[in-house]
């Protein structure tokens, strides 16, 4: 929890700073702070280093800001991540990047989503979900399309903590309900 509520800090700390010079810069650090929260999510041993007492702020300072230069993050980025080292928070960047990158989807008007079908669709299908979504919302999304065949057939979507069942499985599932119910 306390991982959470520090991350958020220093997301809204850098977003704040980002929204002043405008959402091109919003983006740009969106971008750097994805790519960074990915590169010690995927590499286990650079997570450990940034957790590793022994080594100093220095040495960890160094290591982020040469991934950052090949992030292609700029002197905000370079600064804030200075900062995080300093403070010993280099193992938030992740929770940080993902705090970062709803508060860029919520300023610049996006909601992201999960389509869960029984079948693959071909992409003709996905766009048309997807505009009819948009359509119905009034926000763009940015859907990704999962298959799962235990659903039977129709659709799930998931989009931020709504879920909108409209499977054959949950049908089933209503009228099972139902039955037993002596309805």
């Amino acid at each position: 929890m306390i991982g959470n509520v520090v991350s958020r800090r220093y997301a809204a700390a850098l977003f704040a700073i980002g929204k002043e010079a405008g959402m091109e810069e919003l983006e740009r650090y969106g971008a750097s702070l994805s790519a960074l929260g990915e590169a010690v999510e995927k590499t286990p041993k650079l997570a450990e280093a940034f957790r590793n007492p022994v080594l100093s702020a220095e040495e960890k300072k160094k290591v982020v800001l040469s991934l950052l230069d090949v992030a292609g993050g700029g002197a905000v980025e370079q600064r804030f991540c200075a900062l995080l080292a300093d403070k010993g928070r280099l193992e938030l960047l992740p929770a940080i990047a993902a705090d970062f990158g709803v508060m860029l989807d919520e300023a610049s008007g996006v909601s992201r989503g999960v389509v869960t079908t029984a079948v693959e669709l071909d992409e003709v299908r996905m766009n048309e979900i997807k505009n009819k979504l948009e359509s119905q919302t009034g926000r763009k999304l940015v859907l990704e399309y999962v298959i799962d065949p235990s659903i039977i057939g129709g659709i799930i979507l998931r989009v931020g903590d709504s879920v909108y069942d409209a499977s054959l499985r949950a049908q089933l599932d209503n009228l099972r309900e139902s039955i037993k119910r002596g309805e």
